[in-house]
């Protein structure tokens, strides 16, 4: 805990720059449960790939890039793949250039919304490692409260 808290006063400085380039997200966590972020399941850096919740630990699978001029959250470890939407299985990684989702990155709701107005969610509301994560209708719970450093 100790050392994601020194990661989070490091991302304090983190600002969206406007211009050329994609803005750099560190990664993304539960706001309610701080030690869980965003993770690539079982690390592997290819197409079709589940997003889960995982302990933090700033490593490659966690990793991502939020690019607001595209809208897409890209993984740090493999440029050409982004999160999107699988229809019925959740989110997971695509082909870049394949995307059906837009993405807001909110965080001082926090969130992570799609342009149908739907938000980035843990399954059935569990907070636990291996959790898959969906989109479900933004509520503003706490498994919806996804931020990023």
């Amino acid at each position: 805990m100790t050392k994601f808290l020194g990661m989070l006063a490091a991302a304090a400085v983190f600002t969206v720059s406007v211009g050329a380039g994609p803005a750099r997200a560190e990664g993304f966590y539960l706001a309610q449960k701080s030690e869980l972020c965003v993770d690539i399941a079982g690390g592997k850096l290819v197409e079709g790939t589940p997003i889960q919740l995982w302990p933090c630990h700033s490593k490659t699978p966690q990793l991502f890039d939020y690019d607001p001029a595209r809208k897409q959250v890209v993984a740090r470890g493999n440029r050409s793949l982004c999160v999107d939407d699988i229809v019925k299985q959740g989110l997971a990684l695509v082909k870049c250039n394949a995307t059906r989702m837009r993405w807001v990155v909110d965080n001082a709701a926090p969130a992570v919304r799609g342009q149908d107005g739907r938000c980035w969610d843990a399954r059935g509301g569990l907070l636990a490692p291996r959790t898959r994560m969906i989109l479900w209708p933004c509520h503003g719970k706490v498994n919806q409260q996804v931020g990023y450093f």
